[in-house]
């Protein structure tokens, strides 16, 4: 009897005031290893750009077999037919100016100027929108991406002073207001084996499966990725004989890369990387 009752009080106690430690939950203290679903030293196409597009700074998905890409200098969207490896068509917007990035969202192309400035039109469409988007002042900007669950376009900063130095803005389509999203701190890279001084975004998209923010810097030849909560998932040097510049990068539907270079010299191109799940 005397056996039955300490067996009831043990059981008890094991159920009591231990329970408090898993308050916190266990994915703020301890994330699952990130394994990178490319292999970024193996692309399956490699796409040699004409001329027009030597100086490419931006590319974004179009539709089946289409890119669309800009060039740093000229206010004009090519159309890129990755299948027969040729422009296909071009729009031109404006004059020109310094281009830094590109999106298709909704039927609309958007620009992204280094200034912070979009522009937006419908391909074949004579109408051509311009919006400021009031950042920061002495804000260089060099990469757009388009999150979807936020319905929101992303602007990563390349350079900036105080709070708008490493930071990601974004522009909501709908309010046309600009919010500032996420910042990296120098800790973080430094932790991630990245050098601060380096981390100068040249493109940004989000992965339309994992919805992880991809970040390329071209300076330091990195790509890192991100959640939407400022944390560092991965990071890894790029190759700088396969990555000459990097300087756009966008995905397909179905999770394939697309990295492009300009081309420092010779012609511009763009890399395919196959999604592995």
């Amino acid at each position: 009897m005397n056996r039955l009752i300490i067996g009831l009080l043990l059981l008890l106690a094991s159920c009591g005031p231990s329970s408090k430690k898993t308050d916190k939950p266990e994915a703020e203290t301890l994330e699952a290893p990130f394994k990178l679903p490319y292999e970024l030293g193996k692309p399956v196409e490699n796409y040699t750009l004409p001329k027009e597009l030597k100086e490419i700074s931006g590319l974004t998905y179009f539709k089946d077999d289409k890119l669309l890409c800009v060039q740093d200098e000229e206010a004009v969207v090519y159309v890129f037919d990755t299948k027969k490896g040729k422009i296909a068509s071009d729009y031109g917007f404006g004059g020109y100016g310094d281009f830094e990035g590109i999106e298709y969202v909704n039927d609309e192309v958007y620009v992204l100027e280094s200034n912070g400035n979009l522009f937006r039109f419908k391909p074949e469409s004579t109408q051509i929108g311009r919006t400021k988007t009031d950042l920061p002042e002495k804000t260089e900007v060099e990469g757009l991406g388009y999150d979807p669950k936020t319905k929101r376009l992303l602007i990563a900063v390349k350079q900036g002073k105080g709070s708008a130095d490493k930071a990601v803005y974004s522009f909501d389509l709908l309010n046309k207001a600009v919010f500032r999203d996420m910042s990296l701190n120098d800790e973080q890279l430094k932790a991630a084996g990245i050098d601060p001084e380096t981390y100068k975004p040249s493109g940004i998209a989000v992965h339309p499966v994992t919805g992880d923010w991809y970040i390329l810097t071209s300076a330091g030849k990195r790509l890192v990725i991100t959640s939407r909560q400022a944390k560092i998932k991965y990071s890894e040097p790029l190759d700088p004989k396969l990555f000459r510049q990097p300087e756009g990068i966008c995905f397909a539907p179905n999770g394939d890369l697309y990295i492009a270079s300009e081309g420092d010299g010779k012609k511009g191109y763009i890399l395919k990387f196959a999604y592995s799940r």
